[in-house]
């Protein structure tokens, strides 16, 4: 039995790794087999198939990087809109870069979803973890800006999501273009997320 386990703990590390330096689509069920040095017929008896196994994956990162994500609280009546849209911003970033700003293995696989290697499984994953959050940053945004237009509502919401995840997925070209240097520690999640916020509000008190 504790083979077996290992084997599939085996897979399951090999699998994080290579999805997380291919993407979904370039990676292969035969390339994890090699370099965990088990055959295809394990993987498959595991895991099943390679979306199955992705999922798993993708699955494992996103609980890990959602763990401290305030959901209750940015669900709650109590919390002022406001808040609940600092809350969202910093947490977000912070479930993208880490507590050290290297990025987590859920960032790094959202960064190439978003780029070259899209797959399936990541609108069930992004369901699972942060459609909720949204909704409730939506409301917020619809309080702030009195209004239940679903178009305009949409389209801010969005950008206030859109230039938090851009912080994060092009980090480097942001670092070139503006010398900006990028977070490092919690504390300065924190100050970016704050500008951020200050960016967001004031956009939002200005319409």
């Amino acid at each position: 039995m504790a083979k077996k386990q290992n084997t599939k703990e085996t897979v399951f590390k090999v699998a994080s790794k290579v999805f997380s330096e291919n993407g979904y689509k370039e990676t292969t069920i035969r390339m994890i087999s090699e370099k965990a040095s088990v055959n295809v017929a394990s993987i498959n008896y595991y895991f099943g198939d390679k979306e199955r196994l992705y999922l798993e994956v993708i699955r494992y990162w996103a609980a890990d990087a959602f763990k401290d994500f305030p959901h209750e609280a940015l669900s709650s009546d109590e919390l002022e809109p406001k808040e609940k849209i600092r809350q969202f911003i910093y947490y977000t970033l912070l479930c993208l870069l880490g507590k050290d700003g290297k990025g987590t293995g859920f960032g790094r696989l959202m960064a190439l979803e978003a780029s070259i290697s899209p797959s399936k499984v990541v609108h069930q994953v992004v369901t699972e973890t942060i459609q909720e959050p949204t909704k409730q940053l939506r409301k917020a945004v619809s309080v702030l800006l009195n209004t239940e237009d679903e178009e305009k509502v949409n389209a801010y919401t969005a950008a206030i999501v859109g230039q938090t995840v851009y912080f994060y997925l092009s980090k480097n070209l942001i670092s070139d273009l503006f010398n900006i240097k990028m977070p490092a520690s919690v504390e300065d999640i924190r100050k970016l997320s704050g500008y951020l916020y200050d960016f967001s509000l004031h956009a939002l008190q200005a319409y």
